[in-house]
């Protein structure tokens, strides 16, 4: 389900905007990092999560708007012009993070109500396990009644496919663009935080993960948020099995999973339609 949060914001800008962001990682990095920080001074578990998303937001929305806007706008750019933008910047964090924090591995410890474990059906399972499972359906319930089934998702899409047509409509596309990529970036940010008292904050941590991100959001379809969770599922029942059963092939697992859905249903699982203009 750690998956699945931080393929939310990467659906949104990879699946949604057609921006192929190798930074996602890197906004993942700093929210766990502001999270870290927020938390070893103040003490707080939720205001940790609470700017652990709004840092990277906003940073997000900035990247965009003053960054990214200019490299795409009049369509000039490739997917490979953004990739290689993106990616450079995620080595930036990574060298700024190791010059700051070091390059040893931290944490954000957990509130005592979400520490220990609970009954589930007779298994007893994390209680922190559980908490991360529920934010990410609440999370990504609600950010697919907003890009689903209201206006400002329509918006979105229409902006894509024309955006001339949206501009003459009166929306600001720019504006839209810059907060849809922060909002996207917030969630990166989230996941990391979430994600630091169970696999630790380290200057790496986002290039670790953005792979696997990747794969949940193709395997998915592009612009799904219910096939994003579904890969997201499978691909952890996946490695589960095959740590247990093949052990030694686990780092392969992911990767076979995501060739036989491409051979197979090249789209995904739930591939968005788009229209051709």
């Amino acid at each position: 389900m750690l998956a699945f949060l931080l393929a939310l914001g990467l659906t949104l800008i990879f699946g949604m905007m057609d921006y192929l962001n190798l930074a996602h990682g890197a906004f993942y990095t700093i929210g766990a990092y502001a999270g870290f920080s927020v938390a070893r001074f103040s003490g707080s578990f939720w205001l940790a999560l609470a700017v652990a998303f709004l840092v990277p937001a906003l940073l997000g929305a900035l990247f965009q708007y003053f960054m990214l806007k200019p490299l795409v706008r009049g369509g000039r750019s490739t997917h490979l012009d953004i990739a290689l933008f993106t990616l450079g910047l995620s080595f930036a964090v990574i060298g700024v993070v190791e010059m700051v924090y070091g390059a040893g591995y931290d944490t954000i410890a957990t509130p005592g109500y979400l520490s220990g474990s609970v009954s589930v059906f007779g298994v007893g399972y994390p209680t922190y396990r559980l908490f991360i499972i529920a934010l990410g359906v609440a999370v990504g319930a609600g950010v697919w009644l907003v890009m689903d089934r209201s206006t400002i998702g329509a918006t979105v899409r229409a902006a894509v496919d024309d955006h001339d047509m949206t501009v003459g409509m009166g929306v600001n596309v720019d504006r839209l663009f810059a907060l849809v990529f922060g909002f996207g970036a917030g969630l990166a940010g989230l996941a990391g935080a979430v994600a630091a008292p169970v696999l630790s904050v380290y200057s790496h941590m986002g290039m670790d993960i953005l792979i696997l991100t990747l794969i949940v959001v193709i395997a998915g379809g592009l612009g799904s948020i219910m096939g994003s969770f579904v890969a997201a599922l499978a691909i952890g029942l996946i490695n589960t099995f095959a740590q247990a059963y093949l052990p030694g092939l686990e780092s392969f697992a992911m990767y076979i999973f995501l060739a036989l859905i491409l051979a197979f249903n090249p789209g995904g699982f739930f591939r968005v339609a788009r229209s051709a203009g």
